[in-house]
């Protein structure tokens, strides 16, 4: 008998236990998923309320066209061209933009919301994207030679594709 209730004893701790356990990691998990919502400060009326999605706003919001948004990147950038050097490094030798300018068939080109080296069709375009376009993503390790795995790896050996 004795040892019966020492059995029922030791199961009723490891039951207390795990119960314990599960109620620390919920715990956790909650201050996690709290920690991860971006919180929001909104002032309405004068008054400071922090919530996590956003804000109430009387004006009806207006995204902005592509038009928009290409002219104030190319404005932009064009301020970061007149104020000193670009914040990006250049690649130096043979590599460099300034040694292959972008064709000037690239008036042809436009902005059109393409961003990936794979929706390119030429080393020429992918230029034109990286130099004009807002968003494109064709140049990932910054060195100013656009697409080089797919179009324009050929300008580290002197012949573009």
């Amino acid at each position: 008998m004795a040892l019966r209730g020492h059995f029922f004893g030791r199961q009723k701790d490891m039951l207390n236990r795990s119960t314990l356990l599960s109620a620390l990691a919920a715990l956790a998990l909650t201050a996690v998923a709290a920690q991860s919502a971006p919180m929001n400060k909104c002032v309405t009326d004068g008054a400071v309320t922090y919530q996590q999605g956003p804000c109430p706003s009387n004006q009806a919001r207006k995204d902005p066209t592509l038009a928009e948004l290409n002219a104030a990147e190319k404005k932009k950038r064009q301020a970061a061209a007149a104020s000193g050097p670009a914040e990006r490094p250049r690649a130096t030798g043979s590599a460099s933009s300034a040694a292959n300018p972008v064709n000037p068939m690239s008036a042809s080109f436009s902005c059109d919301g393409r961003q990936y080296c794979s929706q390119m069709k030429s080393c020429e375009e992918a230029k034109y994207f990286l130099a004009n376009c807002p968003g494109a993503k064709v140049d990932g390790d910054r060195d100013g030679i656009p697409c080089e795995e797919q179009w324009c790896s050929r300008y580290l050996t002197g012949t573009p594709r």
